[in-house]
């Protein structure tokens, strides 16, 4: 055994400095395959010499119009595999694939005998080519199309060919009858050879990936990727001998029927497959995120340490990518920042990215850029995307300053770019909010200023507010925040979601000043992430948010909440009212968007219920905090929403100007007296 592990481990070495320069989970998965490839290739030797010596190729003359339609259908669903992820360590999970092709090659087997495997080399030969080319376009080895090769026609055909000497060994013969229970029996012994031969094979080399990665040769860490592989086949192979059983030549269409319905099975469970991949990669992406921005809050407040909490917790942010983060040695106005400046790229020997890279966005009134379709370093043809975004921090003179960049660098994925860019945006959100940290830290260490300090609370709050207000042709948006100190505990959003929706968010934390101030920026952070992951779960969006703030803070704070999603096309708006002021929707009448439950960040396991109205044309909403009607006047008496509504019924040809009579109508009301709470407004118009 000792000799064995010893041998192994020789080879890992051996394999290891062939593929030294690929990023380092591509290097893992490289070694995985060409240890795969060593030990599966006498596999492939004895198989194709046993299917050449055993096959009749009458049998392939007289059915191949048949066979031809089996090759074309395996070939579909090899191409669609569904794919299981199986964890070997924290850092290395290998994606476990598999597809029904397997119940339809027992099948061919069970009707044409081992003649018809040529098929699976057919198809196996196929598949090689398709990835070496993709592989080669991206500059990866050609182990990988040889494994494929390797694994999908040397294991499978003798797999199959062992099933089969099963078969006839029991006393089967092809085509597969069952006139008798006695007909079953070779069939049942064929199905378990077919599911137990994988475990010889896959023994050793499964043995080997053990030890490349580190986990403890046992038998519970080998058999737990053989073993799925097995557990898999017991569940779907057998279902290939009552469909062997409906083969007739003189009347094929139940059998070509139920091979159809076999692969819309397997349609079917690839899709859900790869729905399940993009959401447990987004879950992974929002918690990596969480624990950075936890490890940020506890972080020193001069910045030091920003370097390695990024380096701990968004290396393997995007694996298989190159992923840069940089903050620039001299700031837009020629001075220098106040925080360590570093270069981090989680690629290894990978070159500089180039400096006009960096200037371009700098220059860009834009706070994020993406390149699709580029030529990456390494690759021959367009293939890449390439994304851009801003770090930004509030200056103490203009408003926002770009202080740092996110370069990625991403190869063709699953995942759109669309699906991307929202991960980036949040992670330069949380690295901004982190130096300007550091920054008011050091600026109050200088001038021991509270009020300049709130100052740049105030700046940066406005940073986290909409850039811009949406445009539509079919709508008219305006929207306000006035706050009644430096900082504000109100917010507004708007969320542009898929399929042309859009999401508004009025919010008001209940309480002042810098506490609130950030309750708020966790607040935003956290419904905007779930109003993109849930676009028309508004109440779905709502739960989840809450149970984040409650797990993240220890604060007696709360915050209110209306989040609606409207429709652009049809007007179609479906809302949830987390405690807050009611909305209004005037459409001749006035219609009050009441609460549907109580606010976020008070009580566990709470659920919000949502409600769907229709807006039609000429039709308004009117989106606000409790600081317009409850605004106080030197007598103490509040505006009140009757005068709201009062203002808000009159015709008004734009939305900005109903915002802004409103806004102009409670400060006349207040005159001299203090503002009393945030002031938040928002107003929707359908025009058409």
């Amino acid at each position: 055994m000792e000799r064995l592990t010893q041998f192994l481990r020789q080879l890992t070495q051996t394999v290891s400095p062939t593929l030294k320069n690929l990023p380092v989970n591509r290097q893992e998965l490289a070694h995985i395959a060409m240890i795969y490839a060593y030990f599966l290739f006498p596999f492939l030797i004895v198989a194709l010499v046993w299917l050449w010596r055993v096959t009749d190729w009458a049998v392939i003359g007289q059915n191949w119009p048949v066979l031809l339609f089996l090759l074309i259908l395996i070939g579909l669903l090899d191409q669609r595999p569904f794919i299981l992820p199986v964890s070997l360590s924290n850092e290395i999970t290998l994606p476990f694939s598999n597809s029904l092709s397997s119940l339809l090659s027992l099948t061919m087997l069970l009707i044409f005998g081992p003649s018809s495997l040529w098929v699976i080399c057919l198809v196996a030969a196929g598949a090689a080519v398709r990835s070496t080319r993709q592989n080669s376009r991206q500059n990866l080895p050609l182990i990988f199309g040889l494994n494929d090769f390797v694994q999908a026609s040397g294991s499978a055909i003798f797999t199959l060919l062992v099933a089969g000497v099963a078969f006839t060994g029991t006393g089967g013969s092809y085509p597969f009858q069952a006139n008798g229970l006695a007909d079953w029996l070779p069939a049942i012994w064929s199905v378990l050879a077919l599911s137990a031969t994988p475990l010889v094979i896959y023994f050793l080399p499964t043995w080997s990936v053990a030890i490349q990665t580190g986990q403890p040769l046992n038998p519970q860490t080998v058999f737990r990727l053989i073993g799925l592989g097995v557990i898999l086949s017991l569940f779907s192979v057998p279902f290939a001998l009552p469909l062997a059983l409906t083969y007739n030549r003189q009347n094929l269409t139940v059998f070509i029927t139920l091979c159809l319905a076999v692969a819309f099975t397997n349609m079917l469970a690839y899709f859900l497959s790869q729905f399940n991949i993009l959401t447990q990669t987004r879950s992974k992406e929002l918690q990596k995120l969480e624990n950075l921005g936890q490890a940020l809050i506890t972080a020193p407040a001069d910045g030091s340490t920003i370097e390695a909490a990024l380096t701990e917790h968004v290396s393997d942010l995007f694996p298989n990518d190159q992923l840069v983060i940089r903050l620039f040695e001299v700031l837009a106005d020629g001075t220098a920042p106040i925080w360590p400046t570093f270069t981090l790229d989680t690629a290894v020997n990978s070159p500089p990215i180039p400096e006009n890279i960096w200037q371009r966005l700098r220059d860009a009134q834009e706070s994020s850029l993406v390149d699709k379709d580029v030529v990456l370093p390494g690759q021959k043809s367009p293939s890449g995307h390439r994304f851009l975004v801003k770090i930004l921090v509030s200056g103490s003179e203009e408003a926002v300053r770009c202080i740092g960049a996110l370069y990625l660098q991403r190869i063709p994925s699953r995942r759109t770019p669309g699906q991307v860019l929202p991960t980036l945006q949040e992670l330069a959100s949380q690295i901004g909010s982190a130096l300007y940290r550091a920054q008011t830290h050091q600026e109050t260490l200088q001038s021991q200023k509270m009020a300049q300090e709130l100052a740049f609370a105030g700046r940066i709050q406005q940073s986290f507010l909409p850039n811009q207000i949406p445009q539509h042709p079919n709508w008219d948006f305006a929207a306000t925040l006035i706050p009644a100190r430096q900082t504000s505990g109100d917010f507004y959003d708007f969320v542009p979601l898929e399929n042309g929706r859009l999401g508004l968010i009025v919010a008001d934390v209940a309480d002042k000043g810098t506490g609130a101030a950030l309750y708020m920026a966790l607040s935003r952070t956290l419904i905007r992430t779930y109003a993109m992951q849930f676009p028309d779960e508004p109440g779905k969006a709502l739960q989840l948010a809450n149970e984040r703030i409650l797990t993240d803070t220890e604060s007696d704070q709360f915050v209110t909440v209306f989040y609606g999603v409207l429709e652009l096309a049809n007007g179609r708006f479906t809302y949830a009212n987390a405690g807050h002021n009611p909305t209004f929707h005037l459409n001749g009448a006035v219609q009050t968007l009441t609460k549907t439950g109580i606010p976020l960040g008070m009580f566990e396991g709470m659920e919000w219920q949502q409600e769907t109205i229709q807006i039609g044309v000429g039709d308004r909403l009117i989106l606000y905090s409790d600081g317009v009607p409850e605004a106080q006047n030197e007598q103490q008496e509040e505006f009140g929403e009757a005068r709201m509504l009062a203002i808000a019924q009159r015709p008004f040809t734009q939305a900005a100007d109903l915002q802004t009579a409103l806004a102009t109508a409670v400060h006349q009301f207040v005159g001299e007296a203090p503002q009393f709470d945030d002031i938040t407004l928002m107003v929707a118009t359908r025009i058409k």
